[in-house]
């Protein structure tokens, strides 16, 4: 218990200090909100085209597809808010040796790397992606009420999704110069979890739940959150994403055994 208020309060200080260097550069807020607002007005764009022509896309209604984009832009916009722009600096962490300074810290390196920055102007597009999906909720199918609470633990599941995956590819710049090829390499495959994974061919979908599990940030909670997951479906999350921490704890354990300081 003791350990968890340590890092309970160590989160609280960056919260604070991010707060501070927001408050400060006030237009960011504008700027990020507006990319924000046309990257969503795009998303929706498509979609509007695709089912100006169709009624039903891989098993999902029109109404269907935007509750997932609600679903899908709240749990993206958390993960921006909490650890886009760490992942961003990571490579600098180790070209710069400022790695060195956090492994000599009190507390997990990775805990205090992941939190060093947090922009808060992303909450603007959580708000707007829940709005989203509460708009299209009853015509969508879901049930509402009570079973609003089942998304929490489904954007939980979203953002440990984007974060392990992330880190899969970010881990890379303790064998690299540079991780940046490999990061937009995440960025490409990224472009595969704003759409619903049953619109994909079968061995895109398989990749999509397996291997590469970008279904599990929005396309998988928004069907389980529409039309329920089996028990096998449920345990399946639970296996991918448990074969991805140890994955990733296995990489950064190794990256660690060969990482030069700035003083070495």
């Amino acid at each position: 218990m003791m350990r968890f208020s340590r890092y309970l309060e160590i989160f609280r200080v960056q919260l604070k200090n991010n707060f501070v260097r927001e408050a400060v550069y006030r237009t960011n807020f504008l700027t990020t909100v507006t990319v924000d607002l046309v990257w969503i007005a795009v998303q929706f764009s498509l979609f509007a085209v695709i089912y100006a022509n169709v009624e039903n896309l891989g098993g999902w209604t029109r109404e269907q597809t935007f509750f997932f984009l609600g679903v899908f832009f709240a749990s993206d916009a958390i993960f921006s808010t909490f650890f886009q722009r760490n992942f961003w600096m990571f490579s600098d962490l180790v070209n710069k040796g400022e790695l060195d300074i956090l492994l000599t810290k009190p507390a997990h390196p990775l805990f205090l790397a992941l939190t060093r920055f947090i922009s808060l102007t992303a909450w603007f597009n959580v708000v707007l992606g829940l709005g989203i999906a509460a708009h299209y909720a009853e015509r969508a199918g879901f049930r509402g009420g009570w079973h609003w609470l089942e998304l929490i633990p489904w954007l939980i599941v979203g953002n440990l999704t984007a974060v392990l995956l992330r880190f899969a590819f970010s881990v890379w710049i303790f064998w690299t110069e540079r991780s940046w090829a490999i990061s937009r390499l995440y960025f490409s495959f990224f472009t595969l979890a704003d759409k619903p994974d049953s619109i994909f061919p079968w061995v895109v979908r398989r990749a999509l739940l397996s291997v590469l599990p970008f279904a599990f940030i929005g396309s998988v909670p928004a069907r389980a959150m529409i039309q329920g997951l089996t028990v096998a479906e449920y345990a399946w999350v639970a296996i991918v994403l448990g074969a991805f921490y140890w994955l990733d704890a296995t990489l950064w354990k190794r990256g660690l055994a060969r990482y030069q300081s700035a003083s070495s």
